[in-house]
Parts: C-alpha cells; sequence; structure tokens
C-alpha cells in the first residue's frame, strides 16, 4: 500500500532522450542553513537539525506516512534526497556513501512495509559498523489502539522491538515538539565514536506534520578516544621483535587509521595479511603483505600461517570464521594480542593472549613511537616472507591474467577487469561465488580502492553500496563485481546510477545460477540441484533502460580501449561476462570455512 510522489522536475540540458525522465531531483549541496526557529511543521525542524548536524543527504523511498517527512526534505536548503527503487537498497547506498565521504547519510522509509523492506540494510550497517540515522515514518500516533492499515507502534508491527537487535538506539517522536531534539539522540547514538551504528528515529504522521517552534539546543561534539597503556603495547612490541614468525593481522576497524598502520609496517619489519573486510587497508603491494587472510585467501597467507605463528597482533576485526578461514593467525602454543573497542571479540574463535580495549589509531600511534625508541625490528621474518615469495605464488592459478582458455575463467575475468578499468578505479564486490575471485585475484593499492559488505553478506549489497560510493565521489570509476543472481535481486536498483549519471560499471558474473549455493550444497549433501535460472541477456536488458552495455564471452575481449569507448556517453554501463562457471577456488568458499571453524579449538 505505499504510495509515491508526483514530482514536477526541471528539464536537464544536454540529457539523452533516454534518462531525461526524472534525470535528478538531488538537490546540490549548499552552506548549511541557519536553523529554523520559526514554527512550522516539526517534519521540517527535524530536518533542519540534521543538516545542522552535518547530516545532509537522505536516500529513501515516499509513502503516505512519512510523507511530511520527504517534503521537509525537498523544502530544506542544504538538503538533497536519493530516492531509491527499495529500502535496502537505500540502506547500502549510504553505508556505500559513507565509505567514500566519511559522512553519515539517512535513510528514509514510510511505515509498514517500507519499514520492515528496511531490516537488512539496517543490519548489514549493523554489522560493518556504519553510522547511519534511520528516519521510519508511522500512522497517527494518536491512533494508538485503533487498526490502522501499516500501524508501526507497540501495537502494530513495534518497529522499536523489531530493529532493536541492529541499532543503537530507537527512539519514537512522542510530541512535535520534541521531535529535532529527538532527531539529535539519534545522531548522537548512530555516531557514538566507541560503538558507531544505525539509529532509529520514528516519526508518527500526526507529530511530523503538526507545527511546533524549535527551541535552541546546544551540543557539545563527543571526542571519545580509548588510548592504550604504553606498558602492554611496549610488551607487545618487545613480543612481537623477538618471535620467530610474527605476524600483524588488519581487519576493517584499521580502516579510518590507514596511513598510521601504513606507518607501522614501513618501520617494523614484520610481514602482514588482511581479513577479506580490509583488503588493501594498507596496499597489497607492499613487500611485507601477504595479502588477505580468510575467506579465498592468497596462498601467500595460507602458507605462512599453516607452518604456525608464534606471535600475533590483531587489529580491529571480530575474527569471525570469514576472517579466519583455512588461515589460522596463531599457532600452537603461539601469543594473540587482540586489540578493539569492542572487548566481546576476544578470546570467542582464537584464544587470546593479551585483550586490548583500545582505539586502533591510537595503538598504532603509540607502537610506531616504540619502536623508533627503541629500535627494535624482527630481521628473521624478513628472510622468511622473501623466500616464500622467492618459491610461492600469492594466486592458485600464478598465470591467471593470461588464461587464453576457450572459455572466460572468472579469474581471467577480474584480471581483464583490473587491467582495462585502469589504476585509479574503486572496486567493490557483491556476495556470491564471483567474491571469492574478486578477494583473491584482484590486487588493490590502497584503503579506498576496495570494498565488500561481508559482515552480513547480503547479497545484492555491493550493487547498492557501488551506487552511494559513486554518489558520494563522482570523479573516480566505481566497478562493482557481481553475479547474475544478486542482479536478478536488485538491477532495478541502477535506474539510481542512470538518473545520477554515475560512472558505475557493473560487471556481471553471468553463469545462469545460484553457483555459491550451487557448489556449497553439493559439498554439504552430495547432491547437485540445479540451482539453476534461465540465461538472462543483461545487455538486451541494460539497453532497455538506455544504459550501454556489452557481452564479454571470451578472455581479452575486454580492454581498457573498448571500456573507454562504452563509457564515453557518461553515466553507467553493464558488462555480461559469460563465465565459466565449473571453475573454483580450492578450500576458498563459505562451506570450506564453515567445516574449518566447526572443529573443536583449544
Amino acid at each position: 500500500m505505499k504510495s509515491t510522489f508526483a514530482s514536477v522536475l526541471p528539464p536537464v540540458e544536454n540529457a539523452e532522450p533516454t534518462t531525461s525522465v526524472r534525470e535528478s531531483y538531488i538537490r546540490e549541496l549548499a552552506p548549511r542553513p541557519e536553523p529554523d526557529r520559526s514554527e512550522s511543521q516539526a517534519a521540517r525542524h527535524v530536518i533542519a537539525a540534521l543538516v545542522e548536524a552535518g547530516i545532509d543527504t537522505f536516500f529513501g523511498i515516499p509513502g503516505g506516512p512519512v510523507c511530511a517527512i520527504f517534503d521537509a526534505i525537498l523544502e530544506t536548503p542544504g538538503a538533497r534526497l536519493v530516492e531509491s527503487r527499495h529500502e535496502s537498497a537505500a540502506a547500502f547506498e549510504a553505508c556505500g556513501y559513507y565509505r567514500a565521504t566519511g559522512r553519515v547519510a539517512a535513510v528514509v522509509a514510510t511505515a509498514g512495509p517500507g519499514a520492515t523492506n528496511l531490516v537488512t540494510g539496517v543490519a548489514s550497517a549493523h554489522c560493518e559498523r556504519v553510522p547511519m540515522v534511520v528516519v521510519c515514518g508511522d500512522v497517527a500516533w494518536a491512533s494508538g489502539g485503533r487498526r490502522l492499515a501499516q500501524a508501526s507502534g507497540p501495537e502494530g508491527l513495534d518497529l522499536e522491538h523489531m530493529f532493536a537487535s541492529i541499532t543503537r538506539a530507537a527512539i519514537r517522536v512522542a510530541h512535535p515538539r520534541s521531535a529535532a531534539t529527538q532527531a539529535l539522540a539519534v545522531v548522537d547514538a548512530a555516531t557514538d565514536p566507541v560503538r558507531p551504528g544505525p539509529a532509529l528515529l520514528v516519526v508518527p504522521i500526526d507529530c511530523g506534520a503538526a507545527n511546533a517552534v524549535a527551541t535552541r539546543t546546544e551540543r557539545t561534539p563527543s571526542h571519545r578516544r580509548s588510548v592504550p597503556s604504553r606498558d602492554v603495547v611496549a610488551e607487545t612490541c618487545e613480543m612481537l621483535a623477538g618471535a620467530l614468525r610474527p605476524l600483524l593481522v588488519f581487519g576493517a576497524g584499521c580502516r579510518p587509521f590507514a596511513a598510521e598502520l601504513r606507518r607501522l609496517v614501513d618501520l617494523f619489519d614484520i610481514p602482514f595479511v588482511t581479513t577479506p573486510n580490509a583488503k588493501g587497508v594498507v596496499s597489497e603491494l607492499h613487500p611485507r603483505s601477504l595479502r588477505h587472510g580468510g575467506l579465498a585467501a592468497s596462498y601467500w597467507a595460507r602458507t605462512y600461517t599453516t607452518r604456525g605463528v608464534d606471535v600475533a597482533l590483531v587489529l580491529g576485526t571480530d575474527l569471525d570464521d570469514a576472517s579466519i578461514g583455512p588461515t589460522r593467525y596463531i599457532g600452537e602454543g603461539g601469543r594473540l594480542v587482540h586489540v578493539d573497542v569492542n572487548p566481546s571479540v576476544f578470546h570467542r574463535n582464537l584464544p587470546t593472549h593479551i585483550g586490548v580495549v583500545a582505539d586502533i589509531g591510537a595503538f598504532a600511534e603509540t607502537m610506531c613511537d616504540v619502536v623508533e625508541e627503541q629500535g627494535l625490528r624482527n630481521g628473521r621474518s624478513t628472510a622468511l616472507v622473501r623466500e616464500l615469495k622467492a618459491n610461492t605464488s600469492a594466486f592458485e592459478v600464478p598465470e591467471f591474467a593470461s588464461d587464453v582458455g576457450p572459455s572466460l575463467r572468472p579469474h581471467r575475468a577480474v584480471a581483464d577487469l583490473q587491467a582495462a578499468a585502469g589504476p585509479d578505479a574503486r572496486f567493490v564486490a557483491d556476495i556470491g561465488e564471483h567474491m571469492l575471485f574478486a578477494l583473491h585475484y584482484l590486487t588493490v593499492p590502497g584503503p579506498d580502492a576496495f570494498s565488500i559488505e561481508l559482515g552480513l553478506g547480503s547479497m545484492g549489497s555491493g550493487i547498492c553500496s557501488a551506487i552511494g560510493l559513486s554518489i558520494g565521489d563522482r570523479s573516480r570509476r566505481v566497478v562493482c563485481i557481481c553475479g547474475d543472481g544478486g542482479m536478478q535481486m536488485v538491477g532495478m536498483e541502477v535506474l539510481v546510477a542512470v538518473r545520477e549519471r554515475l560512472p558505475v560499471v557493473f560487471a556481471v558474473f553471468n553463469d545462469a545460477r545460484y553457483n555459491m549455493v550451487y557448489h556449497g550444497f553439493k559439498a554439504l549433501t552430495g547432491r547437485a540441484p540445479g540451482w539453476e535460472t534461465p540465461w538472462v541477456d543483461f545487455v538486451m536488458w541494460a539497453k532497455s533502460m538506455g544504459i550501454a552495455a556489452l557481452r564479454i564471452n571470451h578472455p581479452g575481449e575486454l580492454t581498457a580501449a573498448r571500456l573507454e569507448r562504452l563509457t564515453s556517453g557518461g553515466g553507467p554501463i553493464v558488462l555480461d561476462m559469460r563465465i565459466d562457471r565449473n571453475v573454483r577456488l580450492k578450500g576458498a568458499g563459505r562451506v570450506e570455512v564453515l567445516r574449518h571453524m566447526s572443529v573443536p579449538q583449544p
């Protein structure tokens, strides 16, 4: 029963015919306005308060119970609206936007199905610790006790309870005069420096549409930073310096501190790996990099950890099964120091010698100081890494970039994409079998060149977050490696990329089935149901929406020159890459990881 708005849009100059309809009503960013102190709808005070707090980009889909909020977004100077095609997609886009800009976005949905559709995207942001303001409409709060369609309060869907486990706070506006200050309370909960994540504001239509006078609210920014004990840092450095086979492990929580970590690995002669979610946080071209561990781990990481690590320092990861997989980061009798802002992650999957609750950046900075002051190095590991790299390839197929087989194998598809896209491209991996090849074969040169929403692992998340990433930074090409299954789920979200003329390449690894499910089910049960779909012609599908597209059937067909011609008209493009679906990475999938993690550990 969701309703939509009919918008009157100004004509877009020089727009192609296929993209002129609803080309764009995202407003250009303007200097933040002075907050509105006059009497007006409470919804306008809510949006003005959010914009004043720095939250000026809103992703979502309009509907009846939330119409006052959408009207306020359209009327508030400095606010811009991105109309998505699905509510969960809006949340994934907000995650991508945050990764590109470091700025918190808001996601807005109507009551009933709008709110329930949001759950998966908000859950993903929760797992990724991405701050996000979630605004949901509701039917009139004054109607409590009566039966209204889409009622989402305590006597209906009970949104606060539904979102309780995946938000940092859930606040329902109880009175028009308190709406703006309650919105600021949600901002504070979402941006808590120790535990960032989504926070929910529910605005019943009667509260949002009623008039109120905004009161002056003075806020003092919170900058909590947990500084580690220097003695603990020094002890950790000394253990690493004296180890026979030391290892640094960087997780997704390290991304804001890439510069500090780069300085650390330059100073301290110790090899490092990343978890899949942190791939590239320090360049994989660095001489001490063993690339990444966990799902689809590099053969360098597998070989080094198999031989037994005696001291490991783990920073900013909860060490879940996808982060560890076949690369157990500490050997028998070894000592593991685990640093995170959340102490509940210690000891869960690997035995922890020292658990340190501290800011990752502060810990890394203090390590650098200690290493410099004491002149600490570990020369033994240098020789080990040099020998490992001289005698072992990082990849299952060492010559994957020159594979000229009769079919387009996934590893060659990844190589052709990276070569064609150029060194400045940002890659996003969606969830599926293609993800394993992207993780294993992409070489990521820096912290902003790769992202994946692996905390929840929702198909379609990468397709949407690539859009949000490009909205946040249009200066660089974004390449989304996705599957036909994910594109079938959320593919219409590409209309947002069309409307905004975003430079996104959607590379669809088309194998006409849920390939990860197929192989995993077969490995677990011995049965091989088809899990197949009819072959979708994504070239025809894309062209029906005015998107340039190309089918790739063989290795070497995709080149930089061909990609440039295809993207010369601006906006997104689609590549229908018909890959060989029977080629797999050995020991890289979710099933293998689950089997490994199900073995009792000491």
